[in-house]
């Protein structure tokens, strides 16, 4: 972690709840379910706002890389499979699958809008699940 970003982090006092190995766990987790994958929006530390809307996430760059970087990560548990103009989409709720890789893990989150909210820093206590 750099300087500047380590100088962000104390001068907004944040928490730290996670470090690389619990988020390689729970990368190495949340992914192991072939029919799942998950759609995530990330809050950087020092970006203003989260990234709009949910997408993929090259999951490497979790286990290996600037993990250390992740605010907050929100996990979308449907998956929508579109099915043509005139059915509607399918959706498979796998919220079951993700609680059960958090609490296996002891990953601290919380429930926001309906999303599994992944904590990698905060400045107060979230009110986890």
């Amino acid at each position: 972690m750099n300087e500047e970003t380590l100088k962000f982090i104390e001068e907004r006092r944040l928490v730290s709840y996670m470090n690389k190995t619990k988020w390689r766990e729970f990368a190495n987790a949340i992914t192991s379910n072939s029919d799942f994958e998950p759609q995530v929006r990330l809050k950087y530390l020092r970006d203003l706002e989260a990234m709009p809307g949910f997408s993929l996430l090259d999951w490497e760059w979790v286990r290996y890389g600037q993990s250390n970087c992740i605010e907050w990560m929100d996990i979308d548990p449907f998956k929508r499979e579109r099915r043509g103009n005139l059915l509607s989409d399918r959706i498979t709720d796998f919220s079951g699958f993700i609680a059960t890789v958090l609490k296996k893990y002891n990953i601290p989150y919380s429930l926001e809008n309906g999303c599994y909210r992944v904590w990698g820093y905060a400045n107060q206590q979230p009110v986890f699940v």
